[in-house]
């Protein structure tokens, strides 16, 4: 009997079908993990660039980022608190004959509170009157606005580069 003989059979595509079942909620699990990831990267950039733009440290825009998710989830939300920030956190008050400066900034007829706080507070009086006074604040909605949308289509490249990077372990763990 000369010839070639192959014989099929089918019981192997139990397997096939287990590791495709898996490898899908696997991905799922991975497109979190990247959106996570993405979010993380979304703060870390935005936040450094708008602490560039306006001179100050990157620590007070730092805290108002809030990054909303769960394990699974197929969203990640970003909050960003975009209120103006009080003008402590830019620098170190120093009073002088016009006013208190902070960092690179001059507040003309502001001084600094007499009170006992953990930060030296900056107030201007909002008249003639010695009452009532109000904190000085620095707003940053614009530079934070502008900044978010330059780096909305950079957080959506790099949302492809890490859930290729996850997408490869989850195939490379599966074997």
């Amino acid at each position: 009997m000369a010839g070639f003989s192959l014989d099929l059979t089918a019981e192997g595509w139990v397997d096939v079908e287990l590791i495709v079942g898996r490898a899908t909620k696997q991905l799922d699990l991975a497109a979190a993990r990247a959106l996570r990831k993405t979010a993380s990267w979304l703060r870390t950039h935005s936040s450094r660039e708008i602490s560039r733009e306006l001179r100050i440290a990157q620590s007070p825009i730092r805290h108002r980022y809030n990054v909303y998710s769960q394990a699974t989830a197929k969203a990640v939300k970003l909050w960003v608190g975009l209120k103006p920030i009080s003008v402590h956190y830019l620098g170190t008050p120093k009073q002088n004959s016009a006013g208190v400066n902070v960092g690179h900034r001059q507040y003309d007829d502001a001084f600094i509170s007499p009170m006992k706080t953990k930060y030296p507070l900056v107030f201007r009086r909002k008249g003639r009157e010695r009452l009532p006074v109000g904190r000085v604040m620095e707003d940053w909605e614009h530079e934070g606005l502008s900044t978010l949308e330059r780096w909305e289509k950079r957080a959506q490249r790099q949302f492809v580069e890490y859930f290729e990077q996850e997408a490869r372990n989850v195939f490379s763990s599966a074997r």
